[in-house]
């Protein structure tokens, strides 16, 4: 017997090129734009659920750039989903670059 999938937090991952992906269960869909998120984000808030966010390692550092340099468009993307989510209340698990699973 496992969790109840309701209580379970929604799967996001994030892509190096800053797409949005929503684990569905059975698939991964990526997100059609930021009003898209916002509506999911705002229905999860009502029901009370969290996000697991994780994203895509990108390019690997080899540490001869600053990091200001180092970030991609993931990295920004997965900035602006918990932070639009901790707006709503929901709690952000973030895994880094480890997938949700």
């Amino acid at each position: 017997m496992g969790a109840d999938p309701a209580s379970r937090p929604l799967a996001v991952q994030v892509a190096a090129d800053g797409g949005i992906w929503i684990d569905v269960g059975s698939r991964l869909v990526e997100l059609a734009g930021p009003e898209e998120l916002e509506r999911i984000l705002d229905r999860l808030a009502a029901d009370g659920g969290g996000i697991q966010l994780s994203r895509d390692p990108g390019r690997a550092d080899d540490e001869d750039e600053p990091a200001s340099r180092v970030a991609d468009a993931g990295d920004e993307s997965a900035g602006i989903v918990a932070a639009l989510a901790r707006e709503r209340g929901i709690e952000v698990i973030d895994t880094g670059t480890d997938p949700p699973g």
